[in-house]
């Protein structure tokens, strides 16, 4: 990915109004990434900073991560070190991908004193390193005895910044630049010879005879952040698309992060804490999926049974009933001519017949059975295909709740829920429009809490029209405002597999309209009396709301 240097000094540039804010709260929302909420000109402001291998960032942020309810060491550490310090200063070290955050604050002995908070975000060795003032490290999110660029990155050691042997492309005017491409003859001779530069945009600078040109106009162009086609015809991003084919366009750096990152950032953290579920399900689907097609088969045959009854019939007509044969040929009274009816030369043509007449009485009583398999299978799989989209885009805490689901359910087992954890209330997602509570739920055990346990009679019930979705709660008993039904709508439209689509159709009626389906799930309900609303889903109108903490 093209998080360069130049990408990371455009992060910096969209950030630095941050400066003389304060740090009031420090949440983890996965073993390596951060959500640092900053109060500044009396506004909160989420910066995520992620340190992971493959998804390492940071970015403003609208996206709503889970917080970890059992920190670990480092975070609580950072609460106590840096939580109240203001930013005095936010840097980039010589184009490299390195921020360094200037905080002051007061200690413990309240003396004003002053850290650097150390952000490298470079793939696999990207670390949050905490300093005092003379580059003493404190803490570090990785510990490292030798690691990249030969360095100690360990508590008490001296902090060192990389060395670099290349120049800042940043400090040099553009005759200055030009004079510098001289004897530059590839994309790979930009790299070399300046820091911070990705090969996506040292490739862009080659697309005419003017490179060195190219290259300083491209390093200082416009902000128009965009997901492009790179040069390998692959999906990639930077702050401006150059002169690559152009996917998405974004208004802010941030915005562009949060898309490009927050989906599949998630779903490997989910694949984390919860051992692949969705590859669960998806096995648990097809299995069922078997299943059915078998049972089907099963009631075909069940069905074709009067036959059996016939051959018995007509071998009890043959005159040679004491006969042992594998085969015989007799006339069918039935259809006026002859037939074949195989036997088993063991047995007499009376036992055969007998046989058939068993066979005929098993799979006439056997059609009540499999109708109820193939009912049950069918259930099944709407159950899993629910949890499989529920997965889609399901936040870790969102996903234990379906895990915890499933070994509820003996689906999944040599797990342990305590009683503490069954008992607990679902938190739900919650929205405040027109001062009416929107409550959203977005898995099996948020549904059912929320429909049959947290909503009142009179309340007001949205669910996207005939397929899977969230059920969506404004709890109001009164007449409620366009704008409500409007919102409520749309939470219930995009949190459904119609997302993508347009015009959906959201049923809303009174919770006290709400029936659960017998012998099914709590999640599967019937409605009667609703109200239809065409709706398109709307992901940056959901973003405007007011979130009810």
């Amino acid at each position: 990915m093209s998080f360069d240097g130049v990408f990371l000094s455009k992060i910096l540039d969209e950030i630095n109004f941050l400066k003389t804010g304060r740090i009031s709260k420090i949440l983890e929302s996965g073993d390596t990434d951060f959500i640092f909420t900053i109060r500044n000109n009396r506004n909160n402001y989420n910066l995520m900073l992620s340190f992971s291998s493959l998804f390492s960032r940071i970015h403003l942020t609208m996206r709503q991560y889970d917080s970890i309810k059992n920190p670990k060491s480092f975070t609580m550490f950072l609460r106590k070190h840096i939580e109240g310090y203001f930013i005095e200063d936010i840097k980039q070290y010589h184009n490299d991908r390195i921020l360094i955050f200037t905080l002051v604050g007061y200690n413990e002995m309240q003396d004003l004193n002053k850290k650097y908070l150390i952000c490298e975000i470079m793939g696999r060795y990207s670390n949050m390193i905490l300093t005092e003032e003379n580059y003493k490290i404190i803490e570090s999110l990785k510990h490292d005895g030798v690691g990249e660029y030969n360095r100690t990155i360990l508590p008490s050691a001296i902090y060192e910044f990389p060395k670099i042997d290349k120049l800042n492309p940043f400090d040099y005017k553009k005759e200055e630049i030009i004079e510098l491409f001289k004897g530059i003859n590839n994309p790979k001779d930009i790299l070399n010879k300046f820091n911070g530069v990705s090969m996506t945009l040292a490739l862009d600078s080659f697309k005419n005879d003017n490179v060195a040109s190219n290259f300083y106009d491209n390093i200082h162009s416009a902000i128009k952040p965009s997901i492009i086609l790179d040069f390998n015809n692959k999906k990639d991003f930077y702050f401006n698309p150059l002169s690559y084919i152009v996917v998405n366009s974004y208004e802010s750096i941030s915005l562009l992060l949060d898309d490009y990152y927050f989906k599949e950032d998630l779903k490997s953290k989910v694949k984390a804490k919860t051992g692949d579920l969705l590859s669960f399900v998806n096995k648990q689907i097809s299995k069922y999926t078997k299943k059915l097609e078998k049972l089907n088969l099963e009631l075909l045959e069940a069905n074709d049974s009067d036959k059996y009854r016939i051959y018995g019939e007509l071998l009890l007509s043959n005159n040679n009933l004491k006969n042992k044969l594998s085969e015989i040929e007799v006339f069918n009274y039935y259809t006026s001519e002859n037939i074949k009816i195989k036997l088993d030369n063991k047995i007499t043509v009376l036992d055969n017949s007998n046989k058939y007449f068993k066979k005929y009485q098993k799979a006439k009583s056997s059609i009540k059975y499999i109708n109820e398999q193939i009912e049950e299978t069918k259930n099944e799989i709407e159950y899993f295909t629910v949890l499989k989209y529920q997965l889609i885009d399901a936040s870790i805490n969102e996903a234990l709740e379906i895990q915890d689901e499933l070994i509820l359910n003996k689906y999944l087992f040599n797990k342990e829920i305590t009683n503490k954890k069954k008992n607990q209330k679902p938190k739900l997602l919650t929205y405040e429009v027109d001062n009416v509570l929107i409550s959203v739920g977005k898995n099996n055990i948020q549904n059912e809490y929320l429909t049959h346990k947290l909503a009142n009679s009179n309340d007001m019930w949205f669910h996207v029209k005939d397929a899977p979705g969230s059920h969506v709660v404004a709890h109001s008993s009164e007449e409620l405002s366009d704008d409500v039904i409007r919102a409520a709508a749309n939470l219930a439209a995009y949190y459904s597999s119609f997302k993508e689509s347009s015009s959906v159709p959201v049923d809303y009626t009174r919770v006290r309209n709400i029936k659960k389906i017998p012998k099914r799930r709590a999640c599967f309900v019937t409605y009667k009396h609703q109200s239809t609303i065409y709706i398109d889903p709307d992901y940056n109108a959901i973003l405007k709301l007011k979130i009810k903490k």
